[in-house]
């Protein structure tokens, strides 16, 4: 029997026993909807560590920071409850004047702390940055309103701020904040700028910033004459590592430092770190696969056990083909076709859950979960597979009837 008569009688048969083959498609159609959404939020979560880092400055990042850390991806460290205070800004300004450091673009300074904002019309708790021109540029934050620092604002301590856009609406509604007079912890600076719209990064919101030069952040509002962090970015990906190796040399010079295991620095690139998170959203995806890969099986089992009831139920339908001719490998061969039409079928259907869900997620939250043609391809080639071992046995064993004892069956 040829095999297009073969699916044409598959398909007739599935169509009589329609809450059946309902059923049997359920576990394969809860199995490739758990494959496709879990890998889409697999990629999602990639997708989101990427542009978490092109925001925070790019790939060609180097964080700088005080004290020599265990891990290179751990938090500045301290010792004894104090904190690290081996970072200054001249070190900020020594990287950036030395003739060795070629591969470095830029660098910046960092010094941070929460201080309440007033203004005469509203006060607010902010996050206060003090750093100096360079910052916007290596941190991917533009200034939308005004200007930004200069030289003189750093050497002379200017009372001068730049705030975000949420500090800008609250402090001052319906007004041009350029001018105006932000009371940070009691002291008065004139904001001269204004950044664009950033929202949450890093677990916080970038809009409610106040930037202040970083002399005068030290001075007036920390008293401290160190830094917490200092950021470069080289002048290109391939540039990170003698970049950085350029950056230890300076500090291990104004440092007094000739053993590089004394160093107390800490120097981490973004690629170090996606390469890291990379690994950690690989291990994910392998897991989520697994999870979903165990609804497959829980489907397949169930197919397996379905099939074998409906050739049961069929006995004497297997009975009378086999006397008007039908081979043992016809019969094989229509069970089977019975099966991967139901895995597929339940297979198509997953799918279209699946980026229905994803297409949800996308629209109502900042997460951007993404369905890949290799994630489409598996959960088919998964589901055909799966059709065609768990329909095996049972197709087997409809193949193995003796078509007397089939056609005397009750």
């Amino acid at each position: 029997m040829d095999l297009l008569s073969l699916i044409k009688i598959a398909l007739i048969a599935l169509g009589k026993n329609k809450v059946r083959s309902t059923l049997t498609t359920l576990g394969i159609i809860i199995g490739i909807f758990s494959v496709i959404t879990l890998m889409a939020l697999g990629k999602g979560v990639e997708n989101y560590i990427v542009d978490q880092v092109a925001n925070l400055g790019g790939t060609n990042l180097i964080a700088i920071l005080p004290g020599k850390s265990d891990s290179e991806f751990s938090a500045p460290p301290s010792q004894q409850g104090q904190t690290i205070t081996s970072l200054t800004y001249g070190d900020a300004q020594a990287i950036t004047n030395s003739p060795i450091t070629q591969h470095v673009r830029i660098v910046s300074a960092e010094i941070r702390g929460q201080f309440n904002a007033t203004s005469p019309y509203y006060e607010i708790e902010a996050i206060v940055i003090g750093t100096d021109p360079n910052y916007f540029d290596i941190r991917n934050t533009k200034i939308t309103a005004g200007t930004n620092f200069t030289a003189n604002d750093i050497d002379g301590v200017a009372d001068v701020a730049i705030i975000g856009p949420k500090i800008a609406t609250l402090l001052f509604p319906n007004q041009d904040p350029l001018g105006q007079i932000v009371k940070v912890n009691q002291m008065n600076f004139r904001i001269i700028g204004v950044t664009e719209a950033k929202g949450i990064e890093d677990g916080q919101d970038k809009d409610k910033f106040i930037y202040l030069p970083v002399t005068t952040a030290q001075k007036k509002l920390l008293g401290v004459n160190y830094l917490f962090t200092a950021y470069a970015s080289a002048i290109d990906k391939q540039s990170i590592p003698i970049a950085k190796e350029e950056i230890a040399s300076v500090l291990r010079d104004r440092h007094n430092i000739d053993d590089p295991s004394q160093d107390d620095f800490t120097l981490f690139d973004t690629e170090q770190a996606l390469s890291m998170l990379s690994d950690i959203t690989d291990i994910l995806s392998i897991l989520l696969a697994a999870i979903a890969a165990i609804s497959l099986i829980v489907g397949g089992i169930g197919i397996m056990n379905i099939m074998l009831v409906s050739v049961k139920e069929r006995t004497r339908e297997i009975g009378l083909r086999k006397a008007l001719g039908a081979t043992r490998f016809d019969i094989l061969l229509q069970f089977i076709i019975e099966a991967v039409i139901l895995t597929l079928l339940g297979g198509i259907i997953g799918l279209i859950m699946g980026y229905i869900v994803t297409i949800l997620v996308d629209l109502f939250s900042t997460f951007r979960p993404e369905i890949t043609l290799s994630s489409v391809l598996l959960a088919l080639g998964v589901s055909s597979i799966f059709g065609l071992v768990f329909g095996l046995y049972p197709a087997n064993q409809a193949s193995q009837f003796d078509p007397i004892e089939a056609l005397r069956y009750e």
